[in-house]
């Protein structure tokens, strides 16, 4: 009987074993941690030029070189011919909009862009009322300033605060203040400046720019020396057809001797704007005076820098 009890108690010591053994479960290798990348930049975030790169000329393309390249005035096609020149600056019109926006194009003589007057509507109304000769629609300052703020661009972009009616007045100055606030938002003060319209109103407005924004404003005011200079003005900014000597009663010297800066609108390879000279004899006085030019604007940029080269002037 002990023998049996003996026998009982080894065959369920085994059993128990074996259950114990059968109920462990057989290592499964770990698959190792796997390293996340890195977070993505934010899309939001764009890194943008805050100055241009040097240039070594002082031509502006009038409204983008509209009547050299076939491009609009006014559009990204002829900012990007400016910008492939190596032009000094893109002239360009702006006006505001509804929306608290600013609008880059030119109006007609009665304030029109698109058949819509653009104080009264928004920038996308603007844009859905017609299109650019090319396709494109309408720009808007941040359009341009996306453009030109770019590592290696060297040309600016020279906003024209575009007069309005004495009644208007309020919307030439909303302009330039609406542009100015757009720029420091972008750290784009040394991309731009600004030429302004004779409406001494508006000049008082836009002489702000300058002492609070530190960016360049010349006034097309048809004034001399003292009378800029009043306004908080040291850069002249005058027609070439109507204000500058022979046609006019200012001339570069003026300017020079009472320290001051002096540019010209416009010079030009042939008849069609009424604010540009374009006789031989007129083209080459002010190649010869461009070193004292703080800047010379054309309807012809890359014609008048192939001249000034020429010359030996760049």
């Amino acid at each position: 009987m002990k023998a049996f009890r003996l026998l009982l108690a080894v065959a369920l010591a085994v059993s128990c074993v074996s259950a114990v053994q059968s109920c462990e479960k057989p290592e499964v290798p770990q698959p190792k941690p796997v390293e996340q990348p890195d977070e993505p930049d934010d899309p939001e975030v764009v890194e943008r030029a805050t100055e241009p790169a040097p240039c070594d000329n002082r031509v502006v393309a009038h409204r983008g070189g509209a009547r050299e390249s076939g491009m609009p005035d006014n559009s990204r096609s002829g900012l990007k011919y400016a910008m492939s020149l190596k032009c000094y600056a893109m002239e360009c019109d702006i006006y505001w909009t509804k929306d608290n926006d600013v609008v880059i194009a030119h109006a007609t003589d009665t304030y029109f862009i698109n058949n819509l007057r653009p104080w009264q509507y928004t920038l996308e109304e603007l844009r859905k009322a017609g299109k650019l000769k090319n396709g494109e629609t309408l720009p808007s300052l941040e359009d341009f300033l996306d453009i030109v703020q770019v590592e290696g661009n060297c040309t600016k972009l020279c906003l024209d605060i575009k007069n309005l009616d004495s009644d208007l007045t309020q919307y030439p100055i909303k302009a330039v203040q609406r542009a100015c606030e757009i720029i420091k938002e972008r750290h784009a003060e040394k991309f731009c400046e600004f030429i302004c319209t004779g409406n001494e109103t508006v000049a008082k407005a836009a002489a702000t720019c300058m002492t609070v924004y530190g960016i360049p404003v010349g006034w097309m005011g048809n004034k001399g020396p003292s009378g800029h200079k009043a306004l908080g003005y040291s850069w002249a900014n005058l027609s070439a057809a109507s204000y500058m000597s022979p046609y006019g009663a200012r001339t570069i010297d003026e300017f020079k001797s009472a320290g001051m800066q002096i540019s010209v609108f416009n010079v030009d390879k042939a008849s069609g704007d009424g604010n540009a000279v374009f006789k031989d004899e007129d083209v080459s006085y002010y190649v010869s005076r461009y070193s004292d030019l703080r800047c010379i604007c054309t309807n012809y940029p890359d014609w008048l820098l192939k001249r000034l080269k020429q010359e030996g002037k760049i």
